[in-house]
C-alpha cells in the first residue's frame, strides 16, 4: 500500500507521516517528473501532521512509498491554499529540478569567469556525469550543497570534456549533452530508504541500463493492461544533421551525418552547440542526433493496478516490457520487447511510457 512522508532535506531524516487525499509523482530516465499532492485540511486527522515545518518549500521532499520501499522523492516547490474548499495542494519536483538550478562551475561567484576551466580527462560518459553532478553537489556553505547521493568510482575511457567557468553551464545541460552524445549513457536517479528506513537518499544509475524485465499480454481475457495506446511520430524525422559549434559567420565549426533509408523526401536538420569548441564531439552529436531522427519514434503507453502483479517498487527504469498486443496498424499482432523509459502514478494506477527496443 502506499504511504506519503514529508522529510527535512537538512537532516535527510525528520519523516512525518502525511494523509492526501490525492498524490501524483513519477520517473523519467534522463529528465525530471513532479506531481501535486492535496489535503483535505477540514479532516482533523489529516490536517494533524500539516505544518508550515512539513510544507516549506525546499526544506522538505515528499516521498511516497509502496510496501516500504521509496518510489518518489520531490521536493516541494509551492503550495497552494484554498480557503473556500478547504483543501492545500502542495507542487514538487524530483531531483532534476536541483540540477537546473546548479552550475558547473569551480567558483561559484566572482571569479568563475576567469578561474582555470573544469577539465575531465580520459574517462568514459558515465564517470563524466558522475563528476558533474559531484562537481553539483560541491560549494560553501558545504551542508546546503551536500546531498546524499551515492554514486559510482570514476572509470577510464576515452572521453573528455572541458567546462569554462565564463559559460554558466547549467549541470542539468551538461548532463542532457552526455546523454544526448553518440553512444550516451542513460541517468536515474534511484530513490531509497537508508539506515533502517530512518533516512533518505538517492543511488544514481548511469550507464546502460537494462535491470528488469516484466510481462504484459494485452489480447488476454483477463485484463491487466489498460488504455493502451501507441503514438507513432514522424514530425522529427530528419535523414541529414547539420550540427553547428562554437565560433561565427566563415569561422564556425559544422560537422553533418546523413543516412537516405527508405524512399521519403531529403528531411534537413540543423542543430546549434554554441558553447562546442570541439569538433569531434560535435561530430559525436551529429550522429547521434541523426540516429535518434532518422525513423519515426513509437512509444507505447498503458496503465496497471498500482495493487497488480507488478507494483511501482518492483520497476526499475531501463528494464524490459514485454508486451503482446493485436489489432494495430504500425504493431504487428505478437510480443513485443520495450524499454521502460518512464512511469507515472497515482493511488490507483501506474502508468507506463515505453519505447520498442531496437525500433
Amino acid at each position: 500500500m502506499w504511504r506519503y512522508f514529508s522529510v527535512s532535506t537538512d537532516t535527510w531524516a525528520g519523516k512525518v507521516e502525511l494523509e492526501p487525499s490525492e498524490f501524483t509523482g513519477g520517473r523519467s530516465l534522463n529528465s525530471g517528473q513532479g506531481g501535486t499532492a492535496r489535503f483535505n485540511v477540514r479532516d482533523a486527522r489529516t490536517a494533524a501532521p500539516l505544518t508550515i515545518d512539513t510544507l516549506r518549500p525546499w526544506e522538505r521532499i515528499l516521498v511516497a512509498e509502496w510496501d516500504g520501499n521509496a518510489v518518489y522523492a520531490g521536493f516541494i516547490t509551492g503550495v497552494d491554499e484554498d480557503l473556500d474548499a478547504g483543501t492545500v495542494t502542495v507542487r514538487h519536483q524530483d531531483i532534476w529540478s536541483l540540477w537546473e538550478s546548479r552550475h558547473v562551475l569551480t567558483v561559484r561567484g566572482d571569479g568563475a569567469q576567469s578561474a582555470a576551466p573544469f577539465t575531465l580527462t580520459s574517462k568514459t560518459l558515465p564517470t563524466i556525469a558522475f563528476r558533474l553532478v559531484a562537481n553539483a553537489m560541491t560549494g560553501d556553505p558545504a551542508a546546503r550543497y551536500d546531498l546524499p547521493l551515492i554514486m559510482n568510482a570514476d572509470v577510464s575511457g576515452t572521453e573528455t570534456r572541458t567546462y569554462y567557468g565564463y559559460k554558466f553551464q547549467r549541470t542539468a545541460a551538461a548532463l542532457k549533452e552526455i546523454t544526448d552524445a553518440d553512444g550516451g549513457p542513460d541517468i536515474d536517479f534511484d530513490t531509497q530508504w537508508d539506515n533502517g528506513t530512518e533516512t533518505f537518499r538517492w543511488v544514481m544509475r548511469c550507464g546502460a541500463l537494462t535491470q528488469g524485465l516484466w510481462e504484459w499480454d494485452a489480447t488476454a481475457a483477463k485484463k491487466e493492461v489498460f488504455g493502451l495506446t501507441l503514438k507513432t511520430d514522424a514530425s522529427k524525422v530528419a535523414n541529414r544533421v547539420i550540427a553547428t559549434g562554437e565560433g561565427s559567420e566563415r569561422n564556425m565549426i559544422v560537422r553533418d551525418d546523413d543516412s537516405f533509408t527508405g524512399t521519403g523526401p531529403a528531411l534537413e536538420a540543423v542543430k546549434s552547440y554554441q558553447g562546442m569548441p570541439d569538433g569531434g564531439q560535435l561530430q559525436q552529436r551529429a550522429t547521434a542526433d541523426l540516429n535518434a531522427s532518422n525513423d519515426p519514434t513509437q512509444q507505447m503507453s498503458f496503465k496497471i493496478r498500482a495493487n497488480g502483479s507488478v507494483t511501482a517498487a518492483d520497476l526499475i527504469l531501463g528494464g524490459t516490457c514485454r508486451v503482446k498486443t493485436s489489432g494495430l496498424y504500425f504493431l504487428t499482432a505478437d510480443w513485443h520487447e520495450w524499454r521502460l523509459i518512464g512511469f507515472t502514478f497515482d493511488r490507483d494506477w501506474i502508468t507506463l511510457q515505453i519505447q520498442e527496443i531496437g525500433g
